[in-house]
C-alpha cells in the first residue's frame, strides 16, 4: 500500500518500533495504513482535479492582489505626502483635497482586502468539499495543517494588512495637519 511505504522507518537514528514490538502498528487517522480510494469514476474525478486547481489558482491570485493592494496604496500615500513636501504645501485646499483622496484610498483599500479575504475563504470551502470526495489518504495529508492555524494565519495577516494602512493614513494626516 501506498501509506505504509510513506511510513517512516525510523525516528532520530532509533527503530520506528520499541523493542519487542511487531511490525503492525495501530492505525493512525493522520497516516491510514489502508487507503480507501474514492468512489468517482475518472472523469469525474478529472472535473475535481481541474476545479480544486482553479480554486487553488484564484486563492494564490486573490493574495497576490492583496499585497498589491498595499504596495499601490503605500506608493500613492508617498507620492502624494512628497509632493505636499516638495511644494511646501502652498496651496492649503490642494492639500486639503490630497489628505481626502488619501483618506479615500485607504478605505477603499480595506474594503478591497477585506472582499478579496472573503473570497480566499469560499475558495477554500470549495477545496474542503472536493477533497473529501477523495480517498482516505488525501483526507489524512490535508488534516496535516490544522485549519485552524491557517485560519490564524490568514486573518492575522489581513488585520496586519488592514491595521498597516490606517496607520499609514494616519501619518499622512499627521504630515499634512499643520498645512490645512
Amino acid at each position: 500500500m501506498v501509506a505504509r511505504e510513506l511510513r517512516p522507518t525510523t525516528t532520530g537514528g532509533r527503530p520506528a518500533f520499541p523493542s519487542g514490538a511487531t511490525d503492525e502498528q495501530p492505525d493512525d487517522p493522520l497516516n491510514p495504513i489502508d487507503n480507501l480510494p474514492s468512489s468517482l469514476d475518472e472523469m469525474t474525478h478529472a472535473e475535481f482535479i481541474a476545479v480544486y486547481n482553479d480554486a487553488s489558482a484564484n486563492i494564490r491570485f486573490a493574495k497576490e492582489q492583496q499585497w498589491r493592494t498595499v504596495l499601490y496604496f503605500t506608493i500613492g500615500a508617498i507620492a502624494v505626502t512628497t509632493y505636499g513636501h516638495m511644494s511646501h504645501w502652498a496651496d492649503a485646499k490642494l492639500s486639503f483635497y490630497l489628505l481626502v483622496i488619501v483618506w479615500l484610498f485607504s478605505l477603499m483599500s480595506v474594503g478591497i482586502l477585506l472582499s478579496l479575504q472573503w473570497w480566499q475563504g469560499s475558495e477554500h470551502d470549495k477545496i474542503d468539499y472536493i477533497a473529501a470526495k477523495w480517498s482516505s489518504f488525501t483526507a489524512a495529508a490535508r488534516r496535516r495543517k490544522s485549519k485552524r492555524m491557517s485560519d490564524v494565519q490568514r486573518y492575522g495577516m489581513l488585520a496586519s494588512m488592514v491595521l498597516y494602512l490606517e496607520l499609514s493614513t494616519i501619518a499622512v494626516t499627521r504630515v499634512f495637519w499643520p498645512y490645512l
